[in-house]
């Protein structure tokens, strides 16, 4: 004959794994600040739910398990209520029916935060684009249409354009400027969800061309701003680089880009008129992204951070 199954030794989340949680909370689930390889699987096993393919889920099945459940913790109520009858023994199978209720409601509703949580920082980013881009039209109004360069950056239109070499180039320092001299506030030069969480290498801001003028209405309607560039970001880290080229700010789902008109929107694949805004012109794949590269030419709409 079986012998009874204990049903009271369920699966427990170990010490350590709950400790790595905690830490993982408290850095944001920020990859780059995971310096303990624990944390690093837990992360990964996180993202893989995260990565998960499910469907939206349904308005009407959420309220009936909702109901299940207020309907269960009654009936668990009135079992358990001290009155004049016998009170009835109450059995595992109980407890059972309950905790499989509950894992129903858990696997409903987390793809449903999964997804609000992903919805609340695309907003939230664009919001800053938002921002910044009222920091850039103020900051082109008091500088005669220019847009904000560095000194290492002017110094390199003239008198020749030279190469620059992203693996030491900080583009960012252009757009740390609106923010230095008070045309926008620190945090809105960067996406909350980007991983570098350094701020000046946060969002991608237009090369300059070599052959015109930095200036807003040059730009016109072409890709000013975006998440950042996930090759240079690969690239810097000493990591390898991929076929994909979404921006590593929102999972590479997708980017957020704010246009030289000062509107702002979300692109699934990062081109725009059959240009990808990631890699200069010439360059066809992530993985061949050189080091050093020139200016771009009018018309490339290259960015970078």
């Amino acid at each position: 004959m079986n012998e009874p199954v204990d049903h009271r030794g369920g699966p427990e989340l170990r010490d350590e794994d709950a400790a790595s949680i905690d830490r993982l909370v408290e850095c944001g689930f920020d990859e780059a600040r995971v310096d303990n390889e624990r944390d690093r699987r837990v992360l990964a096993a996180l993202r893989v739910l995260d990565r998960y393919p499910t469907e939206s889920s349904d308005s009407s099945l959420i309220d009936a398990t909702l109901a299940r459940i207020d309907a269960a913790e009654r009936e668990q109520s009135e079992r358990m209520r001290l009155d004049r009858a016998p009170r009835r023994r109450v059995r595992w199978a109980d407890f059972g029916g309950i905790a499989a209720v509950a894992l129903l409601a858990l696997g409903v509703a987390w793809p449903a935060l999964a997804h609000m949580r992903q919805s609340a920082m695309r907003s939230r980013c664009a919001n800053n684009l938002r921002e910044l881009s009222a920091g850039l039209v103020s900051y082109a109004a008091d500088h005669r249409d220019a847009l904000p360069m560095s000194a290492s950056m002017i110094a390199r239109h003239a008198p020749r354009p030279a190469m620059l070499d992203w693996t030491t180039y900080d583009h960012g320092a252009n757009l740390q400027s609106l923010s230095v001299q008070g045309y926008c506030g620190h945090h809105h030069i960067s996406c909350p969800g980007c991983a570098a969480k350094s701020g000046t290498r946060a969002f991608a801001m237009q090369v300059p061309w070599a052959d015109r003028p930095f200036l807003l209405r040059v730009v016109g309607a072409r890709p000013l701003v975006a998440d950042a560039n996930p090759v240079l970001e690969l690239r810097r880290a000493g990591r390898p680089v991929g076929t994909s080229l979404s921006s590593w700010n929102h999972s590479q789902r997708g980017q957020n880009v704010m246009f030289g008109d000062g509107s702002v929107g979300w692109l699934v694949v990062p081109v725009v008129n059959g240009d990808n805004i990631f890699l200069p012109v010439g360059v066809d794949r992530a993985d061949r992204m050189p080091n050093l590269v020139e200016l771009p030419l009018a018309g490339d709409g290259f960015l970078a951070q």
